[in-house]
């Protein structure tokens, strides 16, 4: 092992990739707001880096009001209210996320559907909030009869997998949509929908679910449930998704989230892109908004995921150099296929040549909140974190044995 190498190196080859990509049009992206005071600071500090801009930062609505698809600290109306203020003022727009799968029984009635779209108009025409995500296309429909100025989001939730079901949501009423992550990499699915429809595509990036993952309507309508309910979520969903990967380390490359190089892939389809991390550790919110910003990461592309790869990669210690996939021909390979994955070993093979196991990164420690074990392994190395030069090829039994 050895100490790592000067963040200015870092720097020098970054700036160097941005070099040779010329004058190209900006990114914007939608930021997670993660309850915490001193992240949301710094976000608006990074509201433009780098040629690129946050355009706006999302959050969730009071549980009194509804669910969402993450759950998040208890926030009262006059909290939110003050938040929003806060984003506002900084010249960012705020989208407001109601993008519950399920909100109970009595989720279509009266008095509950007043609740809802009373609240979206209230914010919109009171407190200018400029955008709304929601998941289901009835609150779509009665959003838009209500606020005809509003942007209204289809979030990812609502399962937009192909054309007719995108068309459905435009129908309704979404001038903007986030895909269902299975389709990140249909290039040609993904311009049909916008040139077609006219609608704006964000899409999410840094998601770390499985590709058409068998728990995932049951855990985001569990999640739905205990957000509103004000309760924690529980991790039975990531370990069950953990045990996929622990079978077939595939499923990392078969996921579909979008390296932070491969962004300008996507020119003629959006510039617009979501970044995952309402619930995350505020390491993981900042890291992921300079990596994307940057559109460069050097580092360990498990340190940006979320959701569970992201859980995997602290859980097993795993790595993949994201500079080492972006030498290979991993995106033009999965932009491409027929998803005929029983046929195919690419991305087993891709995992047998990239990815390795056994050294816990300060990165991870950071989202876990183990600011003194990173300051006591630094005081041993002269000030720096060590890097490791060989890892296992398969996960130790016991990976935090060491700790």
């Amino acid at each position: 092992m050895s100490t790592s190498g000067p963040a200015l190196e870092k720097r020098a080859l970054f700036l160097n990739e941005r070099g040779r990509r010329g004058s190209v049009a900006q990114l914007e992206f939608s930021v997670p707001y993660n309850g915490d005071a001193a992240t949301l600071r710094q976000l608006i500090a990074l509201q433009r880096r780098d040629g690129n801009v946050i355009r706006e930062i999302y959050l969730n609505a009071p549980q009194a009001i509804t669910g969402s698809g993450r759950v998040g600290n208890v926030t009262t109306l006059d909290e939110f209210v003050g938040v929003v203020s806060i984003i506002r003022e900084a010249g960012i727009r705020v989208d407001v996320t109601m993008n519950s799968t399920c909100d109970g029984g009595d989720w279509y009635a009266e008095e509950t559907l007043n609740r809802q779209i009373g609240f979206i108009r209230d914010m919109h025409e009171q407190h200018g909030i400029e955008a709304v995500t929601l998941a289901n296309p009835f609150l779509i429909e009665q959003a838009r009869q209500t606020c005809p100025n509003l942007e209204i989001s289809a979030s990812v939730l609502a399962d937009i997998d192909c054309f007719s079901r995108a068309e459905a949501f435009a129908l309704a009423g979404a001038t903007t949509m986030t895909v269902d992550t299975s389709i990140n990499r249909d290039l040609k699915l993904l311009r049909q929908i916008r040139e077609k429809l006219g609608v704006e595509l964000k899409l999410m990036v840094n998601e770390g679910c499985l590709n058409k993952c068998p728990y995932r309507k049951f855990h985001m309508n569990l999640i739905s449930h205990k957000s509103h309910e004000e309760r924690d979520e529980g991790n039975a969903f990531s370990f069950a998704c953990g045990d996929i990967i622990g079978r077939d380390a595939g499923q990392i490359f078969k996921s579909n989230w979008i390296r932070p190089e491969d962004m300008r892939r996507y020119e003629g389809i959006t510039s617009f892109f979501k970044i995952v991390g309402r619930d995350m550790m505020p390491s993981k919110v900042l890291r992921c908004t300079e990596a994307y910003l940057d559109e460069s990461y050097d580092g360990n592309l498990f340190d940006l995921l979320c959701s569970s790869i992201g859980y995997y990669g602290i859980e097993f210690r795993a790595h993949i150099d994201n500079k080492a996939l972006g030498r290979t021909n991993f995106f033009k390979r999965t932009s491409t296929c027929n998803r005929q994955c029983q046929r195919c070993a690419y991305c087993a093979e891709l995992a047998d040549e990239l990815l390795g196991y056994g050294w816990i990164t300060r990165e991870m420690l950071e989202d876990m909140g183990q600011t003194s074990m990173i300051a006591a392994i630094e005081a041993q190395f002269g000030g720096s974190y060590p890097v490791c030069r060989s890892f296992s090829k398969t996960p130790l039994e016991n990976p935090f044995q060491s700790l």
